[in-house]
């Protein structure tokens, strides 16, 4: 049975940043993959400072549970916009989300006690409640991290890959079109986002001049790889997770954004052509407050 509740993480708070300057605006990102798109932008929110932007914007990749594979381009604006009902009803909206039956059990003080984080409530009790929502998918301690952000100039979007061998061209023009309507932002990679790790390894207009075709097609080309992915590997020595962003990436931002440049960026174009628009993302987020 598909899962209603996909907004889940089993991490609220960045090591890096238990001392961040509070932003004023946040940049929500609903991603297609779990583990390679989250690792890298958790890396600029980092490191953002460093980067050169200003500590007042930030990104926040909206987690989902590892089991979560849902990554059709629909899929991931289903998450989106699970995430603004949210933000939009507030408490209201976690409460009418939780199961009758949890709240027949537990009955409405309790749950409203436990979402203003009343002292009345026993750990015993508290962690019960929490695991049983945890087993049908409810994570609602996520919910509560969530709803700390409520800026008016808050964007939002969604980052998919073009990926011809699952996306058909009229269901990613028709998400295009959606995220026009919505005033979300769409962020495109064609073929997929390791397309974009590969413009921080290489000059790839040129050291892959003679290899275009093999790219936007990215066949498998092993259990583990298609051919994109197989070189960001190859190059930069890792899987989809452990990327190592300081070391691998964030020196070669600039470099990135320059190389995504030589290829198209727009989002009807990026459908049938070789390239990427992650970089208006981050230099939207360069320009804020500086």
């Amino acid at each position: 049975m598909k899962n209603k509740y996909r907004l889940s993480s089993t991490v609220y708070e960045r090591e890096e940043e238990k001392d961040k300057i509070e932003p004023t605006k946040i940049f929500f990102l609903s991603v297609e993959g779990n583990a390679t798109e989250k690792e890298y932008f958790e890396g600029v929110s980092a490191h953002r400072r460093r980067l050169g932007i200003n500590a007042k914007v930030d990104v926040e990749v909206l987690k989902r549970s590892s089991k979560d594979t849902g990554s059709a381009p629909f899929q991931v604006i289903e998450l989106l916009e699970e995430y603004l009902r949210l933000r939009e009803n507030g408490n209201e909206s976690l409460i009418k989300d939780i199961p009758v039956e949890f709240v027949k059990k537990y009955g409405i003080e309790f749950i409203q006690d436990y979402l203003d984080g009343k002292d009345t409530i026993s750990r015993k009790s508290r962690n019960a409640f929490i695991t049983e929502l945890m087993k049908i998918g409810y994570d609602i301690n996520y919910r509560k991290y969530l709803q700390n952000y409520r800026s008016d100039l808050d964007e939002f979007g969604i980052l998919i890959d073009r990926d011809m061998q699952t996306h058909s061209e009229i269901n990613m023009l028709d998400c295009i079109r959606y995220c026009k309507e919505k005033n979300y932002a769409c962020y495109i990679a064609n073929p997929c986002f390791e397309f974009w790790l590969l413009l921080h390894l290489s000059d790839v207009k040129s050291e892959y001049a003679d290899k275009m075709d093999m790219i936007i097609e990215n066949k498998k080309v092993s259990a583990a790889h298609t051919f994109v992915s197989r070189e960001v590997s190859r190059k930069a020595h890792h899987t989809k997770s452990g990327i190592n962003f300081q070391k691998n990436y964030m020196p070669f931002i600039d470099l990135a954004i320059k190389r995504a440049k030589e290829f198209v960026s727009d989002e009807i174009e990026l459908v049938d052509n070789v390239g990427c628009n992650v970089w208006k993302l981050l230099e939207k987020m360069e320009k804020y407050g500086n």
